[in-house]
């Protein structure tokens, strides 16, 4: 018997039903569905439907959707408030991995881990974007420089005072969707103090009119938006 699998344009509606918890989306889901979303992580769907069940996300009709064959990102939130993000990957329009860009979770908590030595300061690298566009194979060619701009943006607006300059971003996701652009970065920011002390944040940023014309002219009528995570838990430490 051939599985039924949900065409590309349901993709948004199973989304929406998985961050509401429901298990009705179950069967639309992939079985090692990977979530992080709240400061969590989950393996697996049926966990990933017990977090969404306790912490719902309900997404406005207002919402700002950007999709393609293999990605899916929202970008929610009305003006002058903060935005909530969300990007999924899909494989032939089954969702397999989800990331939730808003607040942290009271309940939260990073697994265990052993503490190891490390100071990232130590690579001198001072580039503060890292990634390499031939990853992204649905970003259209030329538009690298949006996906770094948007992610140099997310980083400028969590730049702590003490901040150290080599504090940097990773673009794990980015795709374009006609004339725009969404990226999914993962930040590090470092303090400039000793030992260096260091928390993680995720955004997802849009880049609306990112057309070719303006890849000539990068500045000339782009709007960026852009939606940043709390701080993520910090494993604490496994003694043994």
């Amino acid at each position: 018997m051939t599985s039924q699998r949900p065409a590309a344009t349901d993709a948004r509606a199973v989304l929406q039903r998985l961050l509401a918890g429901e298990a009705a989306s179950a069967a639309q889901l992939a079985n090692d569905l990977r979530v992080e979303a709240f400061g969590c992580t989950t393996f697996g769907r049926t966990d990933a439907l017990d977090l969404f069940a306790a912490h719902p996300l309900v997404l406005s009709s207002e919402a700002q959707v950007l999709t393609s064959t293999r990605s899916l990102a929202i970008l929610d939130g009305v003006a002058d408030a903060r935005a909530t993000g969300v990007f999924a990957d899909l494989v032939d329009g089954v969702i397999c991995r989800v990331w939730v860009v808003s607040t942290t979770a009271a309940d939260a908590a990073a697994e265990a881990a052993v503490p190891v030595a490390r100071d990232d300061f130590m690579s001198q690298i001072r580039e503060q974007g890292q990634g390499d566009p031939a990853d992204h194979p649905e970003l259209r060619a030329g538009a690298w420089h949006h996906v770094q701009a948007l992610g140099g943006d997310a980083l400028q607006a969590v730049q702590l005072p003490t901040a150290a300059s080599s504090s940097q971003f990773w673009v794990l996701r980015a795709f374009s969707s006609g004339d725009s652009v969404a990226a999914l970065v993962r930040l590090r920011v470092l303090t400039r103090t000793p030992a260096r002390r260091a928390h993680d944040r995720l955004a997802l940023g849009m880049a609306q009119g990112a057309g070719h014309t303006e890849c000539l002219n990068p500045g000339a009528g782009r709007r960026h938006r852009l939606a940043l995570s709390d701080a993520l838990p910090v494993p604490p430490p496994a003694v043994f």
